[in-house]
């Protein structure tokens, strides 16, 4: 059976001319075609960019195999749908296509710089503290919405060619019923872990201060066990080997 998104990715081809149907005829394309850019390739995954349909550029992330819960495909595109309805600075969702035990996700690629990483070791030291505030802003704003991330490293979080931030790759991003506040834990020391060492560590703890400020988290005792929760998750996460050799630093900064 093949399945397209509803009503918003439709529109989103429909300004521009183009039916659903037609949509749909190039996501089945995309769902057999040779990539001849690959940006990421694991097992049961790979992401490539192809042409759209008005000429732009679509990033597809096309996944095999079985799986629990509804497809991939399907989750990470209501993701987008709905944080980018929230006003958060996300890829425009395109389409989904579900075939069977393949799927894909089509959303518009974002011209961008570079990813956040990669800016904070390479500008100027007088521009971190202004990016520093700027991914604290994106943070506050997916966690005061009750949303994770659960992949929140720089290197999902993309300069745009304004200089503003964006958030990729939100395919485990979930909203829970019950937010737990070790999920955003998680997300933080994801964060911590990828810093570079040129953010000195009083900066590191000013940011997460303002993080517990903003989150409310205000009694004395509360901040000590988050914060020692964000230091033991980034511990944890250094000592990880990444499965399929992602490049990075992986140490825990001093």
């Amino acid at each position: 059976m093949y399945t397209i998104s509803g009503s918003k990715a439709q529109s989103l081809e429909s300004a521009r001319g183009h039916s659903p149907e037609e949509l749909r005829a190039r996501l089945r394309e995309c769902m057999r075609v040779e990539p001849a850019e690959v940006l990421r390739r694991v097992p049961g995954r790979e992401t490539f960019t192809v042409g759209g349909l008005s000429g732009e550029t679509w990033v597809i992330k096309r996944f095999t195999g079985g799986w629990l819960g509804g497809s991939p495909a399907q989750r990470e595109h209501s993701a987008l749908e709905a944080l980018r309805a929230e006003g958060l600075r996300v890829p425009a969702a395109v389409g989904y296509l579900d075939e069977g035990e393949r799927c894909l996700v089509a959303m518009e690629r974002v011209e961008a710089r570079g990813d956040l990483r990669a800016a904070l070791a390479d500008v100027e030291h007088s521009a971190l503290g202004p990016l520093l505030t700027q991914l604290l802003e994106l943070v506050l704003s997916l966690h005061t919405r009750g949303w994770h991330h659960r992949d929140l490293y720089l290197h999902h979080i993309l300069v745009a060619g304004d200089g503003e931030l964006t958030l990729i790759d939100l395919g485990r991003a979930r909203r829970p019923r019950w937010v737990r506040r070790r999920w955003f834990a998680k997300d933080l020391a994801a964060l911590l872990l990828w810093t570079p060492q040129r953010v000195g560590a009083l900066q590191r703890l000013r940011f997460l201060s303002k993080y517990m400020d903003r989150m409310e988290i205000t009694d004395r005792r509360r901040r000590r066990a988050f914060a020692r929760d964000v230091s033991r998750r980034r511990e944890r996460m250094a000592r990880h080997v990444p499965r399929y050799g992602e490049e990075g630093t992986w140490e825990v900064p001093s």
